[in-house]
């Protein structure tokens, strides 16, 4: 499992931004992972459908913090349209290892040795399952 376990993973998950929860959300979403028993609680504020405010409380391995703490770089100015293609993409790629689109937030690319080890996908998806749930998705 060290492939799992890399320096990159290990610092992403040690520098996860955005763990302030939110005072008064517009949105709380919970998610809890059935296999491995991670959870993430996000809160947001929206405006025209675009995350204003982000605020989460990650309790997940060092691959679910690590996943979290990519999705909070790119969670503020996120909308629907923006996000989809994205969550899409990187559950096909931790799924059969399609590579992701050029450009397509890089840092994702870490978590690409998931494909090898099912019992973790679960923990890095919980913070897109959340923000499907933010965007009725």
């Amino acid at each position: 499992m060290t492939e799992l376990y890399n320096r990159d993973i290990l610092r992403l998950s040690a520098t996860i931004g955005h763990t302030e929860r939110l005072t008064n959300p517009d949105i709380t979403v919970s998610k809890k992972s059935r296999i491995c028993g991670s959870k993430i609680i996000i809160d947001v504020m929206l405006k025209d459908g675009v995350i204003t405010e982000y605020g989460q409380d990650v309790k997940a391995c060092a691959l679910g913090q690590a996943s979290a703490a990519i999705v909070a770089e790119h969670a503020v100015g996120l909308d629907r349209d923006s996000f989809i293609p994205i969550a899409d993409a990187f559950e096909v790629m931790i799924s059969d290892g399609t590579p992701l689109p050029d450009g397509a937030w890089d840092k994702l690319v870490l978590l690409a040795s998931v494909k090898e080890h099912p019992s973790r996908k679960g923990s890095v998806m919980l913070p897109f399952e959340a923000l499907r749930d933010v965007f009725g998705v």
